[in-house]
């Protein structure tokens, strides 16, 4: 764990979070000199991706907490920002490695599971446009391969809400795929997506291809 700060306009701003992660400190650091100055003060919030960055004077200059994902986090914040900026990095891999440009879903956005969905091994994410308002549009359901190769969902016999955040807790490696826009549908096997088709029902990856996303 390591801190990382750099004065901007002025203004010094301490992140602290693991070393590998240092390329997206410097992403928060640009989106920090993009505001003006003058808008800055103790509680300001920055929302970029999945988290939202809060500013917190400390002397003289602020440090940037986020929400704690290990405690509560809608409640409470924490100085490491070592999840938040991980997400960040997870999902702009994925999106830099399929070339098209995401629609976030906010750690505090709900989605819609099929019951005990994230105990099952092979499930689907299907991104809706037309879930409601406030919602990430999600809705996660078990599937299963039929013998001709072709994925169908098993039935649900109830269904639920979860905060995008408790993925974390539940079935973390699903947080990359959030990022993907709306009629979307990703297939994951475990932990390894098996297949993103796009809004055209088009599969834009496959298990076939040469790097794991």
């Amino acid at each position: 764990m390591e801190i990382h700060s750099k004065t901007i306009n002025g203004i010094k701003f301490c992140i602290k979070a693991d070393n590998f992660l240092i390329s997206q400190a410097q992403v928060l650091f640009r989106a920090i000199q993009s505001i003006p100055p003058d808008k800055i003060r103790d509680g300001y919030k920055i929302e970029i991706g999945f988290s939202v960055f809060i500013c917190e004077s400390i002397n003289g200059g602020y440090k940037i907490v986020v929400p704690d994902y290990t405690n509560s986090p809608l409640l409470n914040t924490t100085d490491d920002l070592t999840i938040a900026l991980w997400v960040l990095f997870e999902q702009t891999e994925l999106l830099n490695y399929l070339g098209i440009d995401g629609v976030t879903t906010r750690f505090d956005d709900e989605i819609v599971i099929a019951k005990n969905v994230l105990e099952y091994p092979t499930i689907s994410l299907q991104r809706y446009s037309d879930l409601g308002k406030d919602v990430s549009g999600w809705c996660i359901e078990a599937i299963e391969e039929k013998s001709d190769g072709i994925f169908q969902t098993i039935e649900a016999k109830d269904y639920e809400t979860i905060y995008a955040y408790q993925l974390l807790q539940k079935r973390v490696s699903l947080i990359k795929a959030l990022v993907l826009p709306y009629e979307y549908i990703v297939i994951f096997n475990g932990d390894e997506i098996n297949e993103i088709l796009n809004e055209k029902d088009e599969s834009i990856f496959t298990v076939s291809c040469t790097r794991k996303v």
